[in-house]
């Protein structure tokens, strides 16, 4: 990864992006949905025009109810108790994306990134 995602700082010569369908693996409510990772980053990021937490929040959980859920495994209801009691919150803060020369992506907070909502855990840097 280029750099911290958590961080403030980019060089200037990283490509950024604007992700589309493509990029993302789902599209609900008007946001792209992708999911992250455990890796620390944050579990869910929704992106797209007028993200609000509450549009952020639906679009998660349908992405959530329809790639997660394994016979005999209530995704949204763990989502849902997750949330109410505070292991995760949906943050709203400036990201960057950054294109990896395979393809891929990675992504960095920065103060002129594109709004992006994040499930992350109520301790992390986002969710104050």
């Amino acid at each position: 990864m280029p750099c911290d995602p958590w961080a403030s700082s980019l060089a200037p010569t990283v490509p950024t992006f604007i992700p589309t369908r493509a990029d993302m693996e789902s599209e609900h409510y008007g946001l792209l949905v992708s999911s992250l990772g455990e890796d620390g980053d944050g579990e869910l990021i929704a992106v797209g025009r007028d993200v609000t937490p509450r549009r952020a929040l639906a679009a998660m959980t349908a992405y959530t109810r329809s790639y997660l859920n394994w016979s005999g495994y209530d995704a949204v209801a763990e989502l849902r108790d997750r949330i109410r009691d505070r292991e995760l919150t949906v943050a709203i803060t400036p990201t960057v994306f950054i294109r990896r020369p395979d393809g891929g992506w990675d992504l960095c907070r920065r103060a002129d990134g594109q709004p992006a909502a994040w499930l992350v855990s109520s301790w992390h840097p986002a969710a104050r």
